[in-house]
C-alpha cells in the first residue's frame, strides 16, 4: 500500500505563505491563519459581503470562525517530526532481523558480520567500528539465516558462485571440487544479474504502461459505446414511435378512403335503383292503360287514343344499366394485405441489417501478440477522417454551373446585402459613413472567406446600392427610440465561376489537419513572455520573464493601468490571432490557472470581473492537485483528472477553439472551449499559493 507524502507547501496559509498559526477553516473548505483571514475580511466590513481569498465564494453575513484542532495537530506534528517522519515509519520493514547478542529484549539488528556470522544492533555493532581487529571484518546490511550461508563441507562463508554447477561455494571449494569451473564472487554475479534484472524490470514497467493505456482506452471505448447505445436506443424509440404514429395516421386515412369510396359506390347504386324503380312504375302504369284500351268497345275512342299509347319508348329515355354480380371491395382489402406484407418484409430485412451492423461494429481486438493492431483498432474508433461534407463537395465540384444558378446567386447576394443600420446615439459619436464602410469591409471579408479556394471576382458596380445594418455594429444605439438611417455603400458585381453550394454550406478550403500527438502540437509552438506591466505586485518574474512566483512581500512595480491589483495574475506581452498556437506551462503549489483573455479584460479590484474565466472576456482552466475546472462567464465545469504539473494549451483562432491537455507519458485532453473570437487573445496565468507557474516551450 502506498502512502501520499504531504509537503509543507500544501499546509501553508495562502495569505502569508507560511505554516498556519491557529488554523481556521471557513465554510467553503479553505483554511487560513486566524489573523490572516481576519485582516483580509476587515477591509470588507463597510460592504458587509466577505469572500474567500482563493475561490472567491462570498458570505453574508461574516461567518463565525473557530480553531481547526485537527489541522493544528497536523501542523504541529509536521513542525516536530519533519515531512517524512510518518513515511519512514510506514516504510520500516516488519521482518526485522534480531540482534544475536541482546539477551532480554532483542533489538533490531542494523548490520551483519560475514566473519563473525552474527547480526548486531546499534549498541553491539560499536566494537566493529572501534576495535582495529574487528574493523577488518566485512559488514553488510542486517540479514537473517546466516548459518544457511555457510559451506556444509568446509564451514566457511559461501562467498563465491560456480556458474558451471550453478551453486554457492566457499573459497576452499574453488580449489577442490570446483577447480577449473567458471567461478566468480557472489558480488560480481549479483552485479551482472542486477543489470539483467533492471532490463526485465524496465520491460515489465513498459508493458504495464502499455497495458494500462490499453485498459484506459478500452474503458473509454466501453463508456463511449455505452453512451452511444443509450443515445441510439432513445433515438430509435423516437423514430419507431413516429413510425407507429405514421402507420396509425395511414390506418385512419385508409379507413376514410374505404368509407368514402364505398359510400360513393353504394350511393351511385342506390340512385340507379331509384331511377329503375321509377321507370318500372311508369311502364306498369302504361301497360295497364294499354290493357284498358284493348278492351274498349268504342271504336272512335280507340282510334283517337291509339297513337299516344302505341308509340314505343325511345332508347334515350330508358336508363342503360349493367350489373356486375362479381363486384366486391375485396381487392381493396387485398391491397391493404399486400401493403402489410411489404412492410413486414421491409421490417424483417431492415431488422436483419440493423442486427448485422450492430454485431459487426468494431469495439475491441484482444488477440495475443497483436498489441500494435489492438491499439490501431482502438484509435480507429476515435478517429474522424476529414470533415463531414468533403465527399459531398467533391461530388459537387464536377457539376456544371448553369447561368440560372449564377443569376440566382447574384440575386440572393444583393438581397443579402440589405441590412438595417440604427442611428448611432449622440454619446457614441459614431460616423454613419465610416460605420457603413466598416460593415462593407466585414461583409467582403465574410464573402471572401466563404469562396476561398474557388475562382471568384468581387468588384464595385457602377452605381452604388443601398445597404442597411441592423444591430451588427458596436456603438450603435439600441431600443425603441433608435431611428433608422440608410447609407450608400458599394455592392458587388456579378460573381462568376462560384460553386452554388458554397453559399448553402460553409466550405473547407483544405485546412491543415488538426494535431493529435504532442510532436504535431509542437509544430505550432510559440514563444511567450510575461508582460511585467500586467503582473500583480506580489508576483516576481524571473528567468527572462518566463516564470512567475507568488511572494509574501509586494514588489516596487510602477503604477500601470493594465496591472492586476486584486487577482495575482499576469498576461503575456503579445496577443494571438489568426493562426494556430501551442504552448506549455509547468506549475507547482496549491492552485493556479491558465487561459487567455482579451486586452480589454478588467484589471482592477478583487471581485469576479477581474479573474480569468470569471467574465465574458476570458477563458481559463483552474488547476489543483486533485481536479481542474473550466471557467468562462463565471460558469464552472469541474473535470476530475489526476495531478498533472505540465499543461498544454492549443489555440485555433480561426476555428474558434481553445483546448487544454495534460502532459505526462501520454497527452490527455482536458477541455475545449468553442467560441467566436473577435479580438487578439493574450495568454494569461493566475498564480495561487505555492511556487508558481513557468512557461515551457518544449
Amino acid at each position: 500500500m502506498t502512502t501520499k507524502l504531504w509537503t509543507e507547501e500544501q499546509f501553508n496559509c495562502p495569505v502569508c505563505l507560511d505554516l498556519p498559526k491557529d488554523p481556521v477553516t471557513i465554510p467553503c473548505g479553505h483554511s487560513y491563519c486566524m489573523e490572516c483571514i481576519k485582516d483580509y475580511w476587515e477591509k470588507d466590513d463597510h460592504i458587509g459581503i466577505y469572500s474567500c481569498p482563493q475561490c472567491r465564494q462570498t458570505f453574508c453575513p461574516k461567518p463565525a470562525i473557530s480553531r481547526n484542532t485537527m489541522l493544528a495537530e497536523a501542523v504541529e506534528q509536521l513542525k516536530n517530526g519533519g515531512p517524512n517522519s510518518f513515511s519512514q515509519a510506514v516504510v520500516r520493514s516488519s521482518l526485522e532481523v534480531p540482534c544475536d547478542v541482546c539477551q532480554d529484549k532483542k533489538l533490531p539488528a542494523v548490520k551483519s558480520c560475514l566473519v563473525c556470522l552474527a547480526s548486531y544492533c546499534e549498541e553491539h555493532i560499536r566494537p566493529h567500528y572501534q576495535s582495529a581487529a574487528l574493523k577488518k571484518h566485512e559488514l553488510i546490511g542486517a540479514t537473517g539465516q546466516l548459518d544457511q550461508k555457510i559451506c556444509s563441507e568446509h564451514k566457511y562463508l559461501q562467498e563465491f558462485y560456480c556458474r558451471t554447477d550453478q551453486k554457492f561455494i566457499c573459497w576452499l571449494c574453488t580449489s577442490n571440487h570446483h577447480k577449473g569451473h567458471d567461478t566468480v564472487s557472489t558480488k560480481t554475479e549479483r552485479t551482472e544479474k542486477q543489470k539483467r534484472l533492471v532490463e526485465v524490470q524496465t520491460e515489465i514497467q513498459q508493458r504495464i504502461q502499455e497495458r494500462q493505456k490499453e485498459l484506459k482506452d478500452l474503458k473509454k471505448v466501453a463508456d463511449s459505446f455505452k453512451r452511444s447505445t443509450e443515445k441510439v436506443i432513445g433515438e430509435s424509440e423516437d423514430t419507431l414511435t413516429e413510425l407507429i404514429h405514421s402507420i396509425e395516421r395511414m390506418r385512419t386515412l385508409v379507413n376514410e378512403i374505404l368509407s368514402t369510396k364505398g359510400q360513393e359506390k353504394v350511393s351511385a347504386a342506390e340512385e340507379v335503383i331509384e331511377q329503375l324503380e321509377k321507370e318500372i312504375t311508369d311502364l306498369k302504369k302504361r301497360d295497364s292503360e294499354l290493357r284498358q284500351l284493348a278492351c274498349s268497345e268504342d271504336h272512335i275512342h280507340f282510334l283517337e287514343t291509339y297513337p299516344s299509347y302505341c308509340e314505343s319508348p325511345e332508347a334515350g329515355d330508358l336508363l342503360s344499366v349493367t350489373a356486375h354480380p362479381e363486384a366486391s371491395f375485396e381487392p381493396v382489402g387485398t391491397a391493404v394485405i399486400e401493403l402489410r406484407e411489404r412492410l413486414e418484409d421491409i421490417c424483417t430485412g431492415e431488422l436483419g441489417k440493423i442486427s448485422k451492423t450492430a454485431s459487426t461494429l468494431p469495439c475491441t481486438t484482444a488477440n495475443r501478440g497483436a498489441g500494435t493492431r489492438f491499439k490501431a483498432d482502438l484509435l480507429k474508433i476515435f478517429s474522424v477522417l476529414g470533415p463531414k461534407n468533403t465527399e459531398r463537395r467533391e461530388r459537387r465540384k464536377d457539376q456544371p454551373l448553369h447561368k440560372e444558378n449564377t443569376k440566382e446567386i447574384q440575386r440572393r447576394l444583393q438581397k443579402g446585402f440589405e441590412y438595417i443600420v440604427r442611428q448611432p446615439s449622440k454619446k457614441a459619436n459614431v460616423n454613419p459613413t465610416s460605420t457603413a464602410k466598416t460593415a462593407s469591409v466585414v461583409l467582403s471579408k465574410r464573402l471572401c472567406s466563404r469562396v476561398q479556394g474557388e475562382p471568384y471576382e468581387l468588384a464595385i458596380l457602377q452605381s452604388p446600392g443601398k445597404v442597411k445594418l441592423d444591430g451588427e455594429l458596436t456603438g450603435a444605439g439600441s431600443g425603441p427610440s433608435s431611428a433608422r438611417t440608410e447609407v450608400k455603400v458599394p455592392v458587388v458585381k456579378p460573381i462568376t465561376c462560384i460553386n452554388v453550394d458554397l453559399f448553402l454550406d460553409p466550405p473547407t478550403p483544405n485546412p491543415a489537419p488538426q494535431p493529435r500527438t504532442r510532436p504535431e502540437f509542437l509544430k505550432y509552438s510559440c514563444q511567450l513572455v510575461f508582460d511585467p506591466d500586467t503582473a500583480h505586485r506580489r508576483l516576481v518574474l524571473s528567468e527572462g520573464n518566463t516564470k512567475a512566483t507568488l511572494m509574501r512581500e509586494t514588489q516596487p512595480y510602477p503604477h500601470r493601468p493594465e496591472r492586476f491589483d486584486g487577482w495575482t495574475q499576469v498576461l503575456c506581452k503579445e496577443g494571438r490571432s489568426g493562426t494556430r498556437c501551442y504552448w506549455e506551462i509547468e506549475w507547482r503549489g496549491r492552485g493556479s490557472s491558465v487561459g487567455v483573455a482579451y486586452k480589454a479584460m478588467p484589471r482592477k479590484g478583487g471581485d469576479a470581473r477581474s479573474g480569468l474565466g470569471y467574465n465574458d472576456q476570458s477563458w481559463s482552466l483552474e488547476l489543483s492537485d486533485t481536479c481542474c475546472s473550466a471557467l468562462h462567464k463565471n460558469e464552472k465545469k469541474d473535470i476530475l483528472v489526476p495531478y498533472s504539473p505540465r499543461i498544454g494549451v492549443y489555440l485555433d483562432y480561426n476555428a474558434g477553439t481553445l483546448s487544454f491537455y495534460s502532459i505526462a507519458d501520454t497527452m490527455s485532453h482536458l477541455h475545449t472551449f468553442q467560441a467566436i473570437f473577435v479580438e487578439p487573445l493574450y495568454p494569461g496565468f493566475g498564480v495561487g499559493s505555492g511556487v508558481g507557474v513557468g512557461l515551457d516551450f518544449a
